[in-house]
């Protein structure tokens, strides 16, 4: 009976992780067919400031230096 549910949660693992699969491919095709004319900075993972596009959410690189001390100032007072 334990192997029964063993065996059990480790399909549902594996169907979650091809659904996952196939839901990155997806994204990236939905990515690459993005033009990335706007953008915005954030953070990423690891804490370094980014460019990400606004509409498909896609890594565009680093910030520039200016980008990033603009993107730390307090709210209100950011270059627009």
């Amino acid at each position: 009976m334990e192997q029964d549910n063993r065996n059990h949660i480790l399909n549902d693992i594996n169907q979650i992780e091809t659904k996952l699969k196939e839901l990155e491919k997806e994204k990236e095709n939905i990515q690459d067919s993005c033009s990335h004319k706007e953008w915005t900075v954030n953070f990423d993972e690891q804490r370094s400031i980014k460019r990400y596009c606004s509409e498909c959410k896609r890594e565009l690189g680093y910030a520039t230096k200016e980008e990033e001390q603009d993107f730390l100032k307090p709210r209100g007072q950011q270059h627009t």
